[in-house]
């Protein structure tokens, strides 16, 4: 009988024991894809891009904090924190070179404020990757106060070729 609680307090604990660990800054490079305009020039999307440049697997979910950092602004300051979302985080097992992306858009505006670098830290680890503001120095609508902003950063999702 004690044989059989060993073994089924092992077989209880297996699964826990070989459990990817996260994702760290260590182990991801982070780049940015060319943005697009899904039909309303206004609100331009790309991609923040995470790849794993370790040699092992790691996982990854939830939501990037975001921030946009570049000039000091007057009303704002100079650090614009993206808020999220409303959308379905999912785990996500990326094996070396493998790549996930989280979807960030904003609204852009011709007199509007332009970032010099996206600061990223990843769900449930420390440390800050930065990455430089998109090719065009595109200018964003601050809107730091807003209850629905129309600048905001997407859930981790499988990228694709």
């Amino acid at each position: 009988m004690l044989t059989a609680l060993i073994a089924i307090g092992s077989t209880v604990t297996s699964p826990t024991a070989s459990a990817l660990p996260s994702c760290t800054p260590d182990s991801l490079g982070v780049s940015t894809n060319a943005p697009a305009s899904p039909g309303d020039a206004t609100q331009i999307h790309f991609d923040v891009i995470f790849t794993n440049i370790s040699p092992q697997p790691c996982e990854v979910q939830g939501y990037p904090d975001v921030d946009l950092i570049g000039p000091d602004d007057p009303m704002w300051g100079p650090d614009y924190q993206l808020p999220q979302q409303a959308d379905t985080a999912v785990p996500i097992t990326l094996p070396p070179g493998a790549s996930a992306g989280s979807r960030l858009t904003f609204l852009a505006d011709p007199n509007g404020w332009v970032p010099d670098t996206i600061a990223v830290t990843l769900p449930n680890s420390p440390g800050r990757m930065e990455v430089p503001w998109i090719a065009g120095r595109v200018p964003v609508a601050r809107q730091d106060a807003a209850s629905h902003p129309g600048t905001y950063i997407g859930p981790l999702r499988f990228m694709t070729d």
